[in-house]
């Protein structure tokens, strides 16, 4: 997915794959797989909508799926914040640790056990790292994720909100969610926790 910006650098990288594991129960309910298939094909078509085999799997199947997060270059990582206050406002320390990053991270997940999404964690973010020769950071850039990573196993998407900091070395990560820089009318880039 292309940046919302104009920018040409990657800050933080994603894989994901997931897998097939047979059909939800509920279909079972419905009678087979195959009946459930030509109830939802003649809905999608009367509403002239597209409908595939793949499109159904993903509705109707349980999936298991695994995201990588990592980070171009030596020195970027994610730190998790376990001083995360999830009912204040200030949900995350303003400003960004020093140390303590680590070089990628994994989720699991699934769409057909109970949710293991956490609604009292957060990340900060160093990328855009400089290394001098002893491997010592000179230069970063630093952002928080605000909630934890969300992932939808079926459709292979995550979701997250955070603030990146644009200027180097600057750790403070305060802001204000009444001044967000992006258009009102841009789909997704609504602000709501500092």
């Amino acid at each position: 997915m292309a940046p919302h910006g104009k920018g040409k650098t990657a800050d933080i990288l994603f894989r994901f794959k997931n897998e097939f594991k047979g059909w939800d129960e509920v279909i079972y309910k419905r009678g087979s797989p195959e009946e459930y298939f030509e109830e939802l094909k003649k809905l999608y078509v009367s509403r002239r909508q597209e409908f595939s085999f793949e499109k159904f799997k993903t509705i109707a199947g349980k999936w298991d799926g695994v995201l990588e997060i990592s980070f171009p270059g030596e020195g970027g990582g994610i730190f998790e914040e376990k001083g995360f206050l999830a009912y204040s406002e200030l949900k995350m320390p303003h400003v960004a640790p020093a140390d303590g990053y680590v070089s990628g991270w994994r989720y699991t997940s699934n769409n057909y056990s109970p949710r293991t999404y956490r609604d009292d964690v957060g990340f900060f973010l160093r990328t855009r790292v400089k290394l001098d020769k002893d491997g010592k950071v000179v230069s970063a850039n630093y952002a928080k994720v605000v909630r934890d990573f969300q992932l939808d196993a079926a459709m292979g998407s995550v979701e997250f909100a955070y603030y990146f900091n644009p200027t180097p070395n600057d750790r403070n990560l305060e802001f204000d969610p009444r001044k967000n820089l992006f258009p009102k009318d841009m789909k997704g880039t609504e602000v709501y926790d500092p």
